[in-house]
């Protein structure tokens, strides 16, 4: 691995535990769903350096809609999954 990746993927990964860290700990809706977003930028960085792509996987049929920001407890509005895509065959991975 090069040094620059090396530097790039580090940082972005430092960053990512401290946004998970504050999104678990938020306790207004728009602060936790700020968090969640900087966590999502941090997994795209890292997957870019590394070579990857992520993309937000299509919603599945019948798939119940997410509530609104702010109607319910935390716990229960649901960041959308992230898909890991690869150039290697059988590689694609889907994160919650």
């Amino acid at each position: 691995m090069r040094a620059e990746t090396y530097a790039v993927v580090n940082l972005a990964a430092l960053n990512l535990i401290e946004a998970m860290s504050a999104a678990y700990y938020a306790t207004e809706a728009d602060a936790a769903a700020r968090h969640a977003f900087r966590v999502r930028e941090m997994l795209r960085k890292i997957a870019t350096a590394l070579g990857h792509e992520i993309t937000e996987p299509a919603e599945a049929p019948g798939e119940a809609q997410r509530p609104a920001a702010g109607t319910g407890p935390l716990s229960a509005t649901r960041a959308p999954a992230l898909k890991l895509v690869s150039d290697r065959t059988g590689d694609d991975r889907t994160f919650p």
